[in-house]
């Protein structure tokens, strides 16, 4: 600030970063100050999204959705192939489990590889190299001669798609602020939201008329496709005077975020939620099929009806947060998945020989996760003081961290019982409200 404008306006109602000089400039001075581009934040967004074409603004929503799909895409298309995996490579099913884990393993550490990486150096070059390792670990996949150089690459695999994950959410933020990210990661959560549907039904349809091979092969080639995509159609988001001067600067900031009590208590709370989403994912096919005598295609239809749901409440939560507010919309959100949880409860001690609650109540906690990650993305991203990869990196492995240790549980009992399954997501969803709550107390109280 120069010194002509040491007089500030000190209001505390204000919420901007720094403080608005008293206005002593004459009228003209006034005026072509306010035409000029105004200074940005280090979190401001600086990319000008809506200035693009229509048809460039749908094509980077298509582009980010289908990055933000790395995860489901990398392991739900790969599931019906695991029978034929297992013969074709002569071994237990238990090992080519392994491959799914090494997946997995990579999909969540990349995340805290790639964001600080980002931030240093931009988000356009990690997106592309990432995207080259994803295309050639998955055709190197369809070459693999043994299950053990399978486990490797799928490994690798999950580590390059881990840089589409991050990167997604660093450009988002890199672009948009507020309600304008709620609504841009609705958007980017409807396309996602698609892949859990397409992928296990594309999965099934070239195993049933190709070999294993094939799978990695249209995964190499769609990921192709994303490169090409990207290089063509998106812009860099982050600009140099806003990157990390420094990697170790990057990484350092980033172990620096995981003691900011805010933001750790926000990502973990919108992170605990995803326990008891994986658990539905691992258990409900035991719940559906073995408990309920569901076929393949009825279970199926009844998945993708969750799947629908989560896109629904994602729009509409993306359509009714400037009026409610991101923090009601979350809140809510968790009353309804604890109220639907207690209902899962229920089913699992009663054993109610309809399926129908047990519906009704997967469909309701499944549902709230599009209505509540969505506006919880952007709050947790606003409690961030360092970069937006590192924060988005760490937000993205809770999830799966958390995701990985209530997945083994719900087969504790069996896969006859429904109690485990019932504990985790009551159980998570209750965590989830304690820690959101008191990571908005904390933001209230500095």
């Amino acid at each position: 600030m120069s010194a002509e404008n040491k007089d500030v306006n000190v209001n505390p109602s204000t919420p901007t970063p720094e403080e608005h000089p008293v206005n002593t400039k004459p009228q003209a001075a006034e005026a072509a100050e306010a035409a000029a581009p105004a200074p940005e934040s280090p979190i401001t967004p600086g990319f000008k999204f809506k200035q693009l074409p229509k048809s460039s603004r749908m094509l980077w929503v298509l582009i980010l959705g289908m990055l933000a799909a790395f995860g489901p895409v990398c392991t739900d298309i790969y599931l019906p192939a695991l029978p034929d995996l297992t013969q074709s490579f002569r071994t237990d099913p238990s090992v080519i489990q392994l491959s799914l884990t090494a997946c997995f393993l990579g999909l969540a550490l990349g995340q805290i590889v790639v964001g600080p990486i980002s931030d240093a150096v931009g988000r356009r070059g990690p997106l592309v190299l990432s995207l080259i390792i994803f295309a050639l670990s998955s055709f190197f996949c369809s070459l693999a001669p043994t299950v053990q150089i399978l486990i490797v690459l799928r490994f690798f695999q999950g580590l390059a798609g881990a840089g589409g994950v991050v990167l997604c959410r660093s450009i988002a933020c890199d672009m948009f602020m507020g309600n304008e990210l709620t609504k841009f990661m609705a958007l980017l959560m409807t396309v996602n939201s698609l892949a859990p549907i397409l992928g296990p039904i594309a999965g099934s349809g070239i195993v049933s008329f190709f070999s294993w091979h094939w799978l990695f092969i249209f995964l190499s080639v769609w990921g192709i496709l994303l490169l090409a995509g990207s290089i063509v159609c998106l812009r860099e988001t982050l600009p140099r005077e806003k990157r990390q001067s420094r990697l170790t600067r990057a990484v350092k900031d980033m172990f620096l975020q995981l003691f900011e009590k805010r933001f750790l208590c926000l990502a973990l709370g919108m992170s605990m939620v995803m326990g008891g989403f994986f658990a539905y994912l691992a258990a409900s096919p035991f719940v559906f099929q073995v408990i309920y005598g569901f076929s393949a295609v009825e279970y199926s239809f009844v998945f993708g009806f969750n799947a629908l749901c989560i896109t629904i409440c994602a729009l509409a939560a993306g359509r009714f947060e400037r009026r409610l507010g991101g923090k009601f919309l979350v809140n809510l959100s968790f009353i309804v998945m604890i109220a639907a949880s207690a209902l899962m409860l229920f089913c699992a001690v009663a054993k109610p020989e309809s399926p129908l609650l047990v519906i009704i109540a997967l469909a309701c906690f499944t549902a709230m996760i599009g209505s509540s990650q969505t506006p919880g993305f952007g709050i947790v991203m606003a409690a961030r003081t360092k970069g937006a990869g590192a924060a988005s990196g760490i937000f993205g492995i809770m999830g799966f961290v958390l995701g990985s240790l209530t997945s083994p549980l719900v087969g504790l009992m069996g896969d006859t019982s429904m109690l485990p399954l019932a504990l985790c997501m009551i159980i998570s969803a209750v965590f989830s409200y304690i820690l959101f709550n008191v990571g908005i107390r904390l933001k209230k109280s500095e």
